[in-house]
């Protein structure tokens, strides 16, 4: 091995990317990167599947890399799979730019190959230059600690063994090897912002600081440590902030973040950020969340496309946007509720609140579930008059989004015979003169 191969095996190891002579799929497009991969992984010993798609965006391009990778892995004798892809009318189908819908479908195809190989990842060509460029795109995009971090040499299934290499060094490689390559005419036009990055302002950052480039890796790899830290005290202030219960019934699960142990965080922002974002919450959204906690209201809800998020008195409430979203289905389908129907006279009473006692005959037909209303009343067991539902549930000090994922379950006339797991109706209530009773059960966590 020359030392370009011992350096990327040795990456391999210390990140325990692959075992020796293990099956691979790699990403070949016939650029130098990924040809230098190709070359390097073969020479240590991995069983490669090379992957190469066509997304015709290059005209004759296109189909010169094609007749490239099929004569370099014909030559080498490596397994081929290759695609191609109308990626623009995919673009527009999916609402997307060419750039992510290249991504998309790439990713997609190489995940396909490994499973029906039995490859143990993908590997793709990313280098030192390129870990830089992503660096500094995310910042002049704005970013968190994971941006600046760029990019990491294991992401799920997918490796990148050139990450100890710069473009420099693999450029030497293929010279060494007396390996061609081929060059994508759209890297050298700075049309794109990551171009830009690449012909404009890494050369600038050169003509400074000649070391520029692994200045920046050296400088992502502090931040990689750095980053160990932050997560690992991340995860334990989110234990120690976030709880999850079930609103009455297992179907209403609400994440609660509390107020006074949130702030007592060194940065009670990035533990909120955090908690919030894998909800697809955005970041105007954190900072109105953020001020509305410095002056201590309450009530206002904040909606992601996933959830839905009010601030109480002393906590933060989340719940899956599915929780307030949900249409009445008949009970017979709503699997947290359970019905049987009981003769009165072997009916044994369980005061639990998970349980509800109707009378079959004061019952106007199929029972349905729905999450409550505004405007629903109901006259609860042991009282005379009709109350709202809001009004019980303020009375019992629940929030906005346990009120809003609160269930009743309704007959065909829409009286509401239960407010799950909380109480059921005076006006349905079983009496000396009941001969069938309806028992219902919700399903407690």
């Amino acid at each position: 091995m020359n030392k370009i191969e011992v350096s990327v095996n040795t990456y391999i190891n210390a990140h325990e990317m692959l075992k020796k002579g293990e099956k691979v799929v790699v990403a070949l497009s016939g650029g130098a990167d990924s040809v230098s991969l190709l070359l390097i992984m073969a020479t240590l010993g991995y069983e490669c599947h090379a992957a190469h798609c066509n997304f015709h965006l290059r005209g004759e391009e296109s189909m010169r890399d094609e007749r490239f990778v099929e004569a370099l892995c014909q030559r080498m004798d490596i397994p081929l799979h290759k695609t191609d892809f109308d990626t623009e009318t995919y673009a527009k189908t999916h609402g997307q730019s060419i750039e992510m819908a290249a991504l998309e479908i790439r990713y997609a195809f190489f995940r396909n190959i490994m499973e029906e190989t039995g490859a143990k990842a993908i590997a793709v060509g990313h280098h030192k230059n390129d870990n830089a460029e992503t660096m500094l795109l995310n910042i002049v995009r704005g970013t968190g600690i994971r941006g600046v971090c760029a990019i990491q040499p294991i992401n799920g299934n997918i490796i990148r063994p050139l990450l100890c290499l710069r473009h420099e060094d693999i450029l030497e490689y293929l010279k060494d090897k007396k390996q061609d390559y081929i060059t994508d005419s759209t890297n050298l036009e700075d049309i794109y912002s990551r171009n830009k990055i690449r012909l404009n302002v890494l050369p600038l950052l050169q003509s400074i600081n000649t070391a520029a480039v692994d200045n920046i890796i050296s400088t992502i790899d502090n931040l990689n440590e750095v980053r160990k830290v932050y997560e690992a005290a991340i995860a334990a202030d989110l234990k120690r902030c976030i709880t999850t219960r079930y609103n009455n019934v297992a179907h209403n699960k609400l994440a609660y973040i509390d107020i006074e142990e949130l702030q007592k965080s060194p940065s009670p922002a990035s533990i909120l950020h955090e908690a919030i974002t894998p909800m697809a919450f955005n970041a105007t959204q954190e900072a109105d969340i953020m001020q509305a906690l410095a002056r201590q209201e309450s009530g206002a809800l904040f909606y992601s496309p996933t959830h839905v998020l009010t601030i109480d008195r002393h906590e933060i409430v989340i719940a899956d946007i599915n929780a307030v979203q949900l249409t009445a289905v008949p009970l017979e389908q709503f699997k947290a509720i359970e019905k049987k129907e009981v003769n009165t006279e072997a009916l044994t009473i369980n005061k639990d609140k998970a349980y509800a006692y109707l009378d079959k005959s004061k019952v106007k037909g199929r029972l349905t579930v729905r999450p409550c209303q505004q405007g629903d009343a109901f006259t609860p067991f042991g009282m005379k008059g009709r109350k709202l539902v809001s009004d019980y549930m303020t009375d019992k000090k629940y929030n906005r989004i346990e009120k809003m994922t609160q269930l009743v379950v309704c007959d065909e006339s829409g009286d509401i015979v239960w407010l799950v797991g909380e109480r059921s109706s005076e006006r349905h209530r079983i009496d000396q003169g009941s001969k069938t009773a309806i028992v219902l059960k919700a399903e407690q966590a």
